[in-house]
């Protein structure tokens, strides 16, 4: 074998190993570098994981201290509202109490004054009682006048016994049939009357429900709140309702009943087919005004003193 053949082997031989070598270092060093890498990857992954969840820490905390700040905030308001809420509860409750004590007084008050009033009704009443039985020739007309005040005298009586309202409007109506022939009580409901009471009239010819401005008459009455006389057959206006029609010599009239200012229904009489005896307009229409005066302040009264229990209690 040749120099030559012998050196280029032993350079083949050494080529060969120096590529081994060379294969099982780069091989190392690859994996060397993808151990870095890995451990590279982990450790920022590991990194990030940690600033994720310090960052989410921190915005948790964040916002717990701006719930909580709004939480205090919300409660000194709602404290501050409740003071102010609880000052003027407690001033509402005194100036109720305040008005239910003055209501009380008044209705005391009213009460005096129709007890006076009744007493000295009753006086007047029984005098003239008393100096028509005490003359020894008394003319029918007499007679006729102390029947009308001993009518009137039970009337306001019963009124002052009646302890509803239901019980002061019957009393009425049935004290106001005693003076006159026949008599209606109608209830204001809105733009309408509506009868609820009636005395003497003939089938057929009772109040129907009407609407208060197809009458002028009516429309008046409520509207001014005062007594109003109709107008006799011959001269009746066109829109009169039928059980209003009075004939010629007779009398019919219509009074408010007020309560609170307010007409909260009307009383409609009229001496249609009453006895001769018993035609005295003058007497029995003043008559009856006053009764209705009188159940309005019984009604006004009874509202009083049952807003009055209704508030206290």
């Amino acid at each position: 074998m040749t120099m030559d053949h012998r050196l280029r082997e032993v350079v083949d031989a050494f080529v060969a190993r120096f590529r081994r070598d060379l294969d099982a270092h780069v091989q190392g060093l690859t994996a060397d570098l993808l151990r870095i890498g890995t451990e590279s990857q982990e450790y920022w992954r590991s990194t990030l994981e940690r600033a994720v969840t310090d960052a989410r820490q921190d915005a948790e905390r964040g916002f717990k201290a701006r719930l909580e700040a709004l939480r205090n905030e919300l409660t000194r308001e709602m404290d501050v509202r409740l003071v102010t809420e609880r000052a003027q509860l407690q001033a509402a409750t005194n100036a109720a109490v305040q008005a239910t004590q003055a209501a009380a007084e008044a209705a005391q008050a009213a009460q005096a004054q129709a007890a006076q009033v009744r007493a000295a009704q009753a006086q007047m009443a029984l005098a003239e009682v008393h100096r028509a039985t005490e003359e020894p020739k008394v003319n029918h007309a007499r007679d006729a006048r102390v029947d009308t005040l001993e009518r009137m005298l039970g009337a306001v009586r019963r009124i002052d016994e009646a302890s509803s309202l239901t019980g002061i409007l019957e009393t009425l109506s049935a004290g106001a049939a005693e003076q006159t022939a026949r008599v209606a009580l109608l209830l204001v409901d809105g733009d309408v009357l509506k009868p609820w009471s009636v005395h003497g009239f003939d089938a057929g010819h009772e109040p129907r429900e009407i609407t208060i401005g197809t009458s002028g008459l009516l429309t008046a009455t409520v509207a001014l709140k005062q007594t109003s006389f109709v107008k006799p057959l011959i001269a009746r206006e066109i829109t009169t309702p039928g059980f209003m029609q009075v004939p010629v010599g007779h009398t019919g009239l219509v009074v408010p009943l007020i309560v609170g200012g307010d007409v909260v229904a009307v009383l409609y009489a009229d001496d249609v087919g009453a006895p001769p005896e018993q035609e005295d307009a003058p007497v029995w229409t003043e008559e009856i005004d006053l009764l209705v005066r009188h159940a309005a302040i019984r009604l006004e009264n009874l509202t009083s003193v049952r807003t009055t229990e209704v508030m206290g209690s």
